[in-house]
């Protein structure tokens, strides 16, 4: 038996190095891989897999193809993640977005049934306090909020709904109802809208960072002077900021993939 410092080799210990094996080659194992690379027996490397998969902490495997982190674990490492690494893929795009359509850009992420944005880029500064790091946005009334909540099960939804949602300005919907019906036109047309909902003037517009396999961790907003964002260039922004959120998308996997190995 291994001393108090050997070695761990319980079935823990088991459970977890499959789960590094499945961070460092993510959507690439397939379980004759997993069995190779473990050294365990195939039976023995598909039970575990089995476990994992039914906790949420590995997806894939079978016809689903190879294996990944499941969706309960990525959210977990997301949750625990310090904002450092996020903000240092995020900027440049933000920065692109700002320049481009010259209104302040910033990127949120959900956080348990909370969404809080990470980092702006604001090229006029009377909009940055609107989207500090850690400001929670309102779940009812944020377009960044609605273009992440609407991607997400009904128990997250609930949670969030469950939070007071206080009328902020007369254009604030508060019925859950009703807010579930906007989550769902935001799923349709990919994109959310804030119009003087949260602050009499502000305007803002949503979209969520879609990764590989449709998880929907992130969302991508600019925001400003409602009859500046909500004019008739307002499709040209959404499809600008679709643009970058599919280029986000694909920067903030490989960064989820590394911080997960890491």
């Amino acid at each position: 038996m291994a001393g108090e410092h050997g070695p761990a080799s319980g079935p823990l210990d088991r459970y977890i190095s499959l789960l590094e094996l499945v961070a460092a080659f993510p959507g690439a194992l397939i379980l004759t891989d997993v069995s190779t690379l473990s050294g365990l027996p195939k039976t023995t490397a598909h039970r575990l897999l089995t476990g994992l998969a039914r906790a949420g902490l590995v997806e894939g495997g079978g016809r689903r193809g190879a294996y990944q982190l499941g969706d309960r674990l990525v959210r977990l490492l997301h949750n625990s993640a310090a904002d450092g690494w996020i903000s240092a893929l995020a900027r440049p795009h933000l920065e692109a977005l700002s320049a481009r359509i010259g209104e302040t850009s910033y990127l949120c992420r959900v956080v348990g049934h909370r969404v809080q944005v990470v980092t702006s880029e604001a090229p006029a500064a009377q909009w940055r306090t609107f989207v500090q790091p850690r400001v929670e946005m309102a779940p009812h009334a944020a377009a960044t909020a609605k273009a992440i909540l609407a991607f997400q099960d009904e128990a997250l939804v609930s949670e969030a709904l469950a939070e007071p949602l206080p009328r902020l300005t007369a254009h604030t919907v508060t019925d859950p109802a009703r807010i579930r019906d906007i989550y769902a036109k935001a799923r349709e047309d990919g994109f959310a809208t804030c119009v003087s909902e949260i602050d009499e003037g502000l305007g803002a517009l949503g979209v969520p960072v879609r990764e590989p396999g449709g998880r929907v961790l992130y969302s991508l907003g600019v925001t400003g002077p409602v009859q500046r964002i909500m004019d008739q260039r307002w499709e040209e922004r959404v499809s600008a900021m679709k643009e970058v959120a599919g280029a986000l998308a694909t920067t903030l996997a490989a960064g989820s993939a590394i911080a997960a190995r890491t």
